[in-house]
């Protein structure tokens, strides 16, 4: 499978993942698909077998994307101040990037569920998402000559280390943008 169709499904799987929901997805299933995600997403360009790589890489999103949408022990923000890259209330560009915005979307997410699941609390704070996407981002670049304005943006800010603030300055304008729309949140009744 071409490394185009490999995004080109990744993005689909990413806006269909609720419709493809079959059972639960458990902790040890998304961290087996992230683990085969992050072997497959970065080799698929170069592997000596880049149909299986890709093939394993859109098994890997789904579940992940999955467990994303349907799991409370993760939170992932999906707002334009998180996701830049990708317009999610218009879905993905109509350009000859939108399978390579699909596929960073994916390890965004990816990135974002596995260091939840590591320490073990929700935080919807981009940083470590990022740092997934800019891993695959990369070797994109390297392999491909993949230019993605918004990325290459996030990637300027980790080469000269304004990224973690920037990340925290991403997340406070997604907060106050989502107070914005719906208010403050409320306090528990007791």
């Amino acid at each position: 499978m071409p490394r185009p169709l490999l995004r080109a499904a990744a993005a689909a799987l990413a806006l269909a993942a609720p419709a493809l929901a079959r059972g639960d997805v458990t902790r040890a299933q998304v961290l087996d698909a992230i683990r085969v995600f992050e072997a497959n997403a970065v080799a698929g360009a170069s592997s000596r077998s880049p149909g299986e790589a890709n093939a394993a890489v859109a098994r890997a999103s789904n579940l992940i994307l999955r467990f994303a949408v349907e799991s409370a022990d993760v939170v992932v923000d999906l707002g334009p101040d998180a996701v830049p890259w990708c317009d999610l209330k218009k879905g993905l560009p109509p350009n000859p990037t939108a399978g390579q915005r699909g596929l960073l979307l994916a390890a965004y997410v990816s990135g974002c569920v596995s260091a939840q699941l590591q320490s073990g609390r929700q935080d919807p704070g981009p940083l470590e998402g990022w740092l997934a996407m800019l891993r695959v981002y990369r070797a994109m670049r390297a392999t491909e000559g993949a230019s993605i304005p918004e990325v290459e943006e996030l990637l300027a800010r980790q080469v000269n280390g304004s990224l973690g603030a920037y990340a925290s300055d991403a997340h406070r304008r997604s907060l106050e943008h989502l107070r914005g729309r719906y208010g403050a949140p409320q306090a528990p009744q007791p």
